[in-house]
């Protein structure tokens, strides 16, 4: 489960498209506890787009990041 902020910040990139909705889950991931991790993986398991993503010392990163 997502706190406010986090999920405000989600709303807000996902109108500027799935680019930056995604660049922005993996910043969440990355500063967030482990509940917020999990979060962040159920939804991004809901769209399917583990493609997009690249695990790196345990650090989730978008692709553009890389």
């Amino acid at each position: 489960m997502l706190n406010k902020q986090d999920q405000k910040q989600i709303d807000r990139a996902a109108q500027q498209g799935l680019g930056t909705l995604l660049r922005t889950m993996a910043q969440i991931h990355r500063a967030g506890s482990k509940r917020t991790q999990n979060a962040i993986n159920e939804q991004i398991e809901q769209v399917n787009a583990w493609d997009q993503f690249t695990m790196v010392n345990g650090a989730l990163l978008h692709n553009s990041e890389l």
